[in-house]
């Protein structure tokens, strides 16, 4: 299944890595990328569907581990396959989608925080966490934001714990502006710290978009919808769980638009926690129809999205292998339509 909803993905690979100019730390690691990869586009894209793969199940892991859903499945791998589908660029290697994985590691190590006894190891590992991620895309630093809202959700207020959340934040810019002053290069971290409101220009083809953004608007409201529902009958602890999820959408929203690169894949980051709320459609046990009609539509939509460009792309150029030849010097037409034209 999740072969076939890439498989417009891989016959047609991205040709280069998606590097922007204020992300100093992915153009090193995009050079490795290319260099270990060969420079073939789809080894590069396959790559990058391994990682998606890859992060699915990461996911997938964190919900059964902290039984966000009434029950263990792998349908919360599958959401997060199928929103990835619905967009081309979040689908292709780049610093937002390395990134994910950073994010991913944070919310697990987040939802840790209620009972775990190396509580302060775990709080300085997701300022680590943060702090990397800031490193590729520089407006994730605003999960900062999510550290202190989860600490206080899920943890009674220390002030020593708070401060060695800070601590982990500072630590891995701190190595980094070593490593650069050492190696002459501490100029760019002037470049790395760049941030922006943007938003992506308006597509060539405007349909597979307005499709995609419709159904993410429909399934995250459904998503919300059923969740509401499902946490009437929740543990306490899962309710906590729950909220440090949720608070995590707008945030990532947020960091998407203040994002200087450009393209749809600046808003990947939000793609994690949007997952788990719409995750929540395939769990409705009354009316099973309901979440058959959702499926449906969504892998409707992904394949719409996947192959509708390549499809508009071949149709003026069939319709212009249907245009009549020359004949003795004219372009003959046989309707009242047609026009004579003297060359």
């Amino acid at each position: 299944m999740a072969i076939f909803l890439k498989l417009a993905i891989l016959i047609h690979p991205e040709t280069a890595l998606t590097v922007s100019g204020s992300q100093v730390v992915w153009l090193k690691v995009a050079g490795f990328l290319e260099m270990l990869l060969g420079r073939s586009p789809f080894l590069v894209t396959f790559f990058a569907l391994v990682n998606l793969f890859g992060q699915a199940i990461f996911l997938n892991q964190v919900a059964n581990r902290h039984h966000l859903f009434p029950k263990s499945t792998y349908l919360p791998a599958l959401t997060y396959i199928l929103l990835t589908s619905l967009v081309r660029e979040w689908n292709y290697l780049s610093a937002a989608l390395v990134s994910n994985w950073l994010l991913l590691a944070m919310l697990s190590a987040m939802l840790q925080l209620y009972s775990a006894a190396d509580v302060r190891k775990k709080i300085f590992n997701i300022g680590c966490y943060i702090s990397l991620a800031a490193m590729l895309i520089f407006p994730h630093i605003g999960f900062v934001l999510l550290l202190l809202l989860a600490l206080g959700i899920l943890r009674p207020f220390k002030a020593a714990e708070w401060m060695v959340g800070l601590l982990g934040i500072i630590t891995p810019f701190y190595f980094l502006a070593g490593i650069l002053y050492l190696t002459g290069d501490l100029g760019l971290m002037r470049h790395l710290i760049s941030a922006g409101f943007s938003l992506p220009e308006r597509p060539a083809q405007p349909e597979p978009v307005l499709a995609a953004l419709s159904l993410v608007v429909l399934l995250t409201g459904a998503g919300f919808f059923y969740l509401n529902g499902f946490m009437s009958r929740m543990l306490f602890q899962n309710k906590k769980w729950w909220w440090v999820v949720i608070a995590g959408l707008p945030i990532g929203i947020l960091a998407g638009m203040f994002t200087v690169a450009k393209g749809y894949n600046q808003w990947m980051a939000a793609l994690v926690p949007a997952a788990f709320v719409m995750a929540n459609i395939w769990f409705e046990e009354r009316r099973k129809w309901i979440s058959t009609v959702f499926f449906y539509l969504f892998a409707a939509v992904v394949i719409f999205v996947q192959w509708y460009p390549a499809a508009a792309e071949r149709l003026p150029a069939a319709q212009e292998k249907n245009l009549p030849q020359p004949v003795n010097g004219r372009h003959i037409k046989l309707n009242t339509q047609y026009i004579i034209q003297i060359v």
